[in-house]
């Protein structure tokens, strides 16, 4: 395969009934990912993963596809850095619309994970999460009130990460306190450790 100059034919359909078989198959993405890279398909590629999107928006695969076709290009796969610094500039009109793509994404399933990952990702890109602190509100209900109306934990911990970032220590603790007595008390210890960071002592069971 890798003396050929472009993407063979039977590439695409012996993708797509992999894919049909098991979407989230680290293999097959790997796979993938070596043929975008090694053949440039970077430009068409994401219709692509806009299509498994469209099929199943909590496939986290599908999320790190989109990561890697628009972001990767001048990534070494070796150290995971910039290539000649390229991997550092930020295109802020790409940026913008991916913002936009995630808030959709977002708002048919709240609580996955995925979307709210790839969005942090983005804004750090450009260094503070706060310009989505009014959408993330959206769905993390009333911290002074106990977390009624809270739809999405996630939306909560991306809110807690705000507040943080505000230097609102108490109401990002309050936040971190709700996420481990109410809304995910599984990883109670990771949202102590996270208190534990801004200076404030453990929820108990």
């Amino acid at each position: 395969m890798t003396h050929l100059t472009s993407l063979p034919d039977t590439e695409r359909p012996f993708l797509a009934r992999m894919f049909a078989k098991d979407a989230k198959n680290y293999h097959v993405w790997s796979y993938r990912q070596w043929l975008v890279r090694h053949f440039s398909l970077w430009d068409s590629e994401l219709p692509n993963v806009d299509s498994l999107l469209t099929a199943d928006v909590r496939n986290n695969s599908a999320w790190n596809h989109r990561w890697f076709v628009l972001f990767g290009q001048h990534v070494d796969p070796a150290s995971g850095r910039g290539m000649d610094g390229a991997g550092n500039i930020v295109d802020e009109d790409l940026i913008d619309r991916e913002v936009e793509y995630t808030q959709a994404k977002i708002r048919l399933a709240p609580q996955n994970q995925s979307p709210w990952n790839y969005l942090r990702g983005l804004l750090r890109k450009r260094g503070s999460l706060l310009e989505c602190k009014a959408f993330a509100e959206e769905f993390g209900g009333d911290v002074d009130g106990e977390g009624e109306g809270c739809r999405s934990s996630r939306a909560l911990d991306f809110l807690a990460d705000c507040w943080a970032e505000e230097k609102e220590k108490e109401k990002a603790g309050k936040a971190l306190e709700l996420l481990a007595k109410r809304f995910d008390p599984i990883r109670r210890n990771y949202w102590n450790y996270r208190r534990g960071l801004l200076g404030l002592g453990l929820v108990e069971a």
